[in-house]
């Protein structure tokens, strides 16, 4: 069991880690920190945190374990400001979607007697906030760690125990090969996505189209609907593997519109490989559950 847990950062991440904890009965005490006005209070009300603070330095005080859980640009400074104030041996980790940028920050502030441990769940919804926190959200999905040689094995253990109370599953990278991955699997939908949604709903015919819309365009557009914030500083904090998806998406989408340009009768062939990937894909992805 932890002793004390600091949340910083209760949003729906955020939100689910502490309620997940509660429910569980792993920690004595899981504490809150959030500068969203309101959002702590809020947190308290549902039962994701035992007690909310106002001051950052007072809500990471004899931590055992201490959650970053904010967007991934705010980690810069959040880890200069706690820093000082953290007690030897307290492990810090966290949730954002980029590792080798927050990995470079922490090395670079935290002091020695201080472990880091890099963490992103593979989990969300297309809606923020701690109103929408689910104690079930993590439940047999990919949980990734990321140490360096720097990290320690203790430190890593205190994680992995985290990930095992949240029910989902431990996966180790290598910070650069997590970093790659998900520009392809999370970022690079999330911009099509967006995309998608700013071509077809800045023309001049979407009030007519909207109407038509229907379930696909649904399902195709709903990452749009997330946080711009946090996926602004996800493109900031990862933008060299970003651009490498983007470059081969575009070059295969151009190739698409040449063969729909030229009528080319061997759409179908694109179409049904497409197909077969994603029927593939989708049953190893039901086979998790």
């Amino acid at each position: 069991m932890f002793t004390r847990v600091t949340i910083i950062g209760l949003g729906l991440i955020g939100g689910s880690i502490g309620l997940a904890l509660k429910e569980a009965r792993a920690a004595k005490q899981v504490v809150g920190y959030d500068l969203g006005r309101g959002v702590s209070e809020r947190a308290y009300k549902i039962s994701a945190i035992d007690q909310a603070y106002v001051s950052l330095v007072d809500a990471v005080k004899e931590a055992e374990l201490v959650i970053l859980a904010t967007p991934v640009g705010a980690i810069h400074e959040l880890l200069q400001a706690i820093a000082p104030v953290l007690a030897p041996g307290t492990v810090v980790t966290d949730v954002s979607s980029t590792k080798m940028q927050v990995i470079s920050w922490a090395e670079e502030f935290l002091p020695t007697a201080v472990s880091f441990v890099g963490g992103h769940p593979m989990a969300g919804k297309e809606v923020s906030g701690v109103e929408v926190a689910d104690a079930n959200l993590f439940k047999n999905c990919i949980y990734c760690l990321t140490p360096t040689a720097r990290t320690h094995s203790a430190a890593i253990s205190k994680v992995a125990s985290l990930i095992e109370v949240l029910g989902a599953q431990l996966r180790f990278l290598e910070p650069a090969e997590h970093d790659g991955l998900v520009a392809g699997v999370s970022h690079l939908p999330f911009l099509i996505a967006t995309t998608l949604m700013n071509t077809v709903g800045e023309d001049s015919t979407w009030s007519d189209a909207s109407v038509l819309a229907s379930s696909g365009f649904r399902d195709a557009t709903r990452l749009a609907a997330g946080n711009p914030e946090m996926y602004r500083d996800i493109c900031l904090t990862n933008s060299s593997a970003i651009v490498r998806w983007l470059d081969t998406y575009v070059s295969n989408l151009s190739t698409l519109r040449d063969q729909i340009a030229m009528h080319k009768k061997d759409l179908n062939e694109v179409f049904a490989e497409s197909q077969r990937l994603r029927q593939q894909w989708q049953r190893s992805y039901d086979q998790k559950d």
